[in-house]
């Protein structure tokens, strides 16, 4: 399958999302009636990581004893392919399945997307020469990291809609990450998740100056959309 071409955001729309946290967006979307957005199990390889981007996406599927895997399948599959897919500013996100019983993407193959600028990748397995990894600027979410390379899977289609740590995501949604983890943003519901989730942060600092000037907790918290027009203080 050849890969499908992502739509991705306007440059506005992913600097003002990289103003907020996971946790902000989150709670956004939540409000929204959008609960299924947070990868549950993936965390950052390096604390510190954040991540806002366009998701690329990988399928991996069980490996049979029967299907060669040779180096020759494996230049033309997939992960070859989406490699030069990659553009400036993308997250590249691997449904692997959850498997954590071999490292399912090593340093070479990382570092064929972080120099195309990618701006994370999100595993949903363990990956491994992670030393090496940690040293990149492309932040990386996984389940861990390991040595071992006998693999248990295969890839199978780049940029189809996929899972990862349970969640939905579609080529073209927008992923945030950071020290809490994973969210997925609908592509069609990022300006909207924007707006709002930088009116949620600009509230809360109120009730932080609040509590800094010493008002009690219980003015300070929750806060309040009319401090949009009105600031408390």
């Amino acid at each position: 399958m050849e890969p499908i071409k992502i739509r991705r955001p306007n440059k506005r729309c992913i600097k003002d999302l990289a103003e907020l946290s996971s946790a902000t967006v989150w709670g956004v979307l939540s409000q929204m009636g959008i609960n299924s957005t947070f990868m549950r199990g993936i965390v950052p390889l390096k604390p510190g990581a954040k991540m806002v981007g366009p998701a690329q996406t990988l399928h991996y599927v069980p490996r049979r004893e029967d299907k060669i895997y040779t180096p020759e399948w494996f230049r033309a599959s997939p992960p070859f392919r989406l490699a030069e897919e990659t553009h400036l500013g993308d997250v590249i996100v691997v449904d692997a399945g959850g498997a954590c019983g071999y490292g399912g993407m090593g340093d070479i193959m990382i570092t064929a997307y972080a120099v195309k600028k990618a701006v994370g990748m999100v595993f949903d397995g363990a990956v491994r020469d992670s030393p090496y990894a940690k040293s990149l600027d492309m932040p990386i979410f996984c389940r861990g990291a390991q040595p071992s390379t006998t693999p248990h899977i295969m890839p199978a289609a780049a940029n189809v809609t996929i899972q990862c740590g349970g969640i939905l995501v579609v080529p073209g949604d927008i992923l945030i990450g950071d020290d809490d983890g994973v969210v997925v943003i609908p592509r069609e519901k990022a300006e909207e998740v924007a707006k709002r989730g930088l009116e949620h942060e600009r509230i809360e600092s109120y009730s932080r100056k609040l509590l800094e000037a010493g008002r009690p907790l219980s003015e300070a918290y929750p806060p309040r959309k009319e401090w949009l027009t009105k600031p408390p203080i």
